[in-house]
């Protein structure tokens, strides 16, 4: 039985949200292909093998919530090369390109990365600013061309991202927001919501939101929060989750308060999907208190959810939520050889968040190997 897989994980233990698998497998892969799953397969009958003994072989991670298109929007930054070495093997870049350079996007971030680049795209026509912000002049929001750009990008272009914070959009909030469900009426698909630091209400926007579409910084310490003074989550928060839509957790560097994060999950809102908002502007080195997915993950073992419920938060959930699920995210034979090998690391790790606030976990969530389509890339650990 010589050769008969090019790479072989041994002696690990799928862990996969999507079919509800947590299971000691070893997996066999031929080309960019899974092609066996089984309790056991002969080292010798591939090329190559990995001993993943101790470790968790998942989907690739996806980070749902990154700023990658570099060099030309003021947020982008290179992060291939982190996520190959951290797990992630897709990512979602939030609104850096609207529908007058997102051809670019396509040609400079999607064609040139190994990790799956997708993209939601801004309402406004050029993609997400620093200074000045993006649509304090209504003139640059486009519903129809950032329609007409996702309809003919189906194959990456995923939905459409609005900023809702005065910054980017002073008091333009409402139309804005009519406009990017405009769009999303016109392509089926999700509005991804930057909120924090507002100038509506979160219950106007939660209230607003259709099924499906995405609350990102779900969590944010900026007001108006999810939460009221008295700690508990706004009743419109509460029907706009019951009802779908989505909650994610977008850290960055303002928007994660391990404080705001346990009264809000206490009161019954559970992150849907758990991001990093990797950008530009995070405190080098290591991109301040995010420092990368898994770490970002690690904090909510410190929370209280279990391994199984953050990793479907990284993978079907996020996979699901742009209706990608048929496509990554599982581990099946037939499917793409995306996958995460993953250790719970024992030792005490300090975990920061975006207002000063410190936590001791002591485990740490590492990522040991990344497949990408069949292709092994070392991790970080």
């Amino acid at each position: 039985m010589s050769d008969a897989f090019d790479l072989l994980l041994t002696g690990g233990t799928v862990l996969n949200p999507a079919t509800k698998l947590n299971q000691k497998l070893d997996v066999g892969v031929t080309g960019d292909r899974i092609t066996a799953m089984q309790a056991y397969l002969p080292r010798d009958s591939a090329k190559k093998a990995l001993d993943v003994a101790g470790c968790y072989i998942t989907p690739g991670l996806i980070d749902f919530h990154v700023h990658s298109y570099w060099g030309v929007n003021p947020y982008g930054c290179k992060l291939d090369s982190l996520c190959l070495a951290t797990g992630v093997t897709t990512t979602m870049d939030a609104g850096s390109s609207g529908p007058v350079n997102f051809l670019g996007f396509r040609k400079l971030v999607y064609e040139q990365s190994k990790t799956r680049m997708l993209g939601f795209i801004a309402l406004a026509q050029h993609g997400v600013l620093n200074t000045p912000g993006e649509l304090l002049n209504l003139g640059f929001a486009d519903s129809e061309g950032a329609a007409e750009t996702v309809g003919n990008n189906r194959d990456i272009g995923v939905g459409i991202k609005l900023r809702l914070h005065k910054k980017s959009i002073g008091e333009n909030s409402r139309e804005a927001l009519r406009l990017a469900l405009k769009a999303g009426e016109a392509t089926r698909t999700p509005i991804m919501v930057h909120v924090g630091d507002t100038a509506i209400g979160m219950d106007e926007i939660a209230e607003t939101l259709r099924p499906g579409d995405i609350i990102t910084h779900c969590y944010t310490p900026q007001r108006p929060s999810i939460i009221d003074n008295a700690g508990k989550v706004l009743p419109e928060v509460r029907r706009a989750k019951e009802r779908g839509v989505i909650f994610d957790v977008g850290h960055a560097g303002g928007h994660f308060d391990f404080t705001l994060v346990e009264r809000a999950m206490g009161d019954g809102v559970l992150p849907d999907i758990i991001s990093s908002d990797l950008h530009s502007r995070l405190a080098q080195p290591g991109f301040g208190v995010v420092g990368d997915l898994p770490t970002t993950m690690t904090k909510f073992l410190q929370l209280g959810l279990s391994l199984e419920q953050i990793i479907a938060n990284c993978t079907v959930n996020a996979a699901r939520a742009v209706g990608w699920h048929d496509r990554i995210a599982s581990l099946e034979v037939g499917r793409e050889a995306d996958m995460a090998v993953l250790q719970l690391i024992d030792e005490p790790t300090k975990l920061r968040d975006s207002v000063g606030g410190e936590r001791l976990h002591q485990q740490r969530i590492a990522a040991r190997w990344t497949i990408r389509a069949g292709e092994v890339f070392q991790g970080r650990g």
